[in-house]
């Protein structure tokens, strides 16, 4: 009997990743040179935030060039309502939009490597482009959204901990990556992006809260599917491995990408970096399975036995092997 495999980690997977500068700035390195997390790849100055008005926008005096506003100044108005500058600032007009805009006063921007690698490429006063060595985790559904930061991750299970935790990290969640638990709900997923958390990553979610997501552009991504399905075991484990390592979220890929050093590259199975990869494998006692079969939908258990057309597999919550039809499950690696 043959089955699908689904590879839900891959380890040793040489990339190549782009590092920019939000403006054109300073960059200190150049091809060859090796990295560390934490090393400066260059600066910048930059505006966090930038607003534009629409064209009802009647500015408090006509302007084309940049002008500095104090916070608390008047800008102008929107009909009836005022407009007021919410932080020191400069407010111009674009001409190409014919649309007036105000930008927050420019911070020094630090960029960091965020990975070891070698650089490979430089694009003067703009960009870095790094190869360095990733294991990928598999997000069976995400928002198209590419994100990068730190990732925090909560404790396994966490139905009633969740909100609590995004609480007590209320200072500190700006532009993370969090592991939210076994399941995020819709409520959960909005007080995520009230926080500014840049993505969250559960072992599944309801899909209202998925097209909340996508609608307000935040990063969300689920390892096992849609309903109340749990986070795999071996993933959990790897992702504590790694807290508070910087990482990267790749909606469009449909992965998660975990920086390794260059001394885990090292440890890593050697097998995993010679064995070519095979879409379907013979089913055994004692694979990992993901079935899919009511009322066992999407949870994940160990084969205790093969018949002819069926197996019969173990779950942790289950006091016997439950019989699963072919073609209703696959191999997950």
């Amino acid at each position: 009997m043959l089955a699908p495999i689904i590879r839900k980690i891959v380890e040793n997977k040489t990339v190549m990743v782009e590092r920019y500068l939000p403006s054109k700035g300073n960059l200190f390195v150049q091809k060859g040179d090796r990295l560390e997390p934490f090393q400066k790849l260059g600066d910048c100055l930059h505006s966090p935030n930038t607003v534009y008005y629409p064209k009802e926008f009647e500015p408090v005096k006509f302007l084309r060039e940049k002008v500095y506003f104090q916070k608390g100044n008047l800008l102008g108005k929107l009909g009836a309502k005022k407009v007021t500058a919410e932080s020191n600032g400069y407010m111009s007009f674009d001409t190409s939009s014919e649309e007036y805009f105000f930008e927050d006063m420019p911070t020094k921007y630090t960029l960091l490597s965020g990975l070891w690698g070698e650089v490979s490429d430089v694009v003067p006063e703009s960009s870095v482009l790094i190869k360095t060595t990733v294991t990928e985790v598999d997000l069976v559904a995400c928002t198209n959204n590419f994100s990068f930061g730190e990732l925090v991750v909560f404790p396994n299970p966490t139905e009633i901990l969740e909100k609590f935790y995004l609480e007590s990290f209320i200072k500190t969640t700006e532009g993370k990556i969090v592991y939210i638990g076994h399941h995020a709900d819709t409520d959960t997923i909005k007080k995520a992006h009230d926080l500014k958390i840049s993505a969250i990553i559960a072992g599944s979610a309801d899909p209202t809260g998925f097209s909340y997501a996508k609608s307000v552009n935040m990063g969300l991504g689920v390892l096992s599917g849609f309903g109340m399905l749990e986070t795999p075991d071996f993933i959990y484990k790897l992702f504590n491995s790694v807290a508070y390592r910087h990482v990267f979220f790749h909606g469009d890929l449909g992965v998660l990408r975990i920086p390794m050093s260059g001394t885990e590259e090292e440890t890593a199975p050697a097998k995993k970096k010679r064995t070519p990869l095979k879409v379907v494998k013979k089913v055994m006692k004692g694979q990992k399975v993901q079935v899919l079969q009511k009322p066992h939908f999407g949870k994940i258990g160990v084969i205790d036995r093969v018949s002819v057309s069926s197996i019969f597999v173990r779950f942790d919550n289950e006091l016997g092997p439950v019989e699963i039809d072919l073609p209703n499950f696959y191999i997950i690696e």
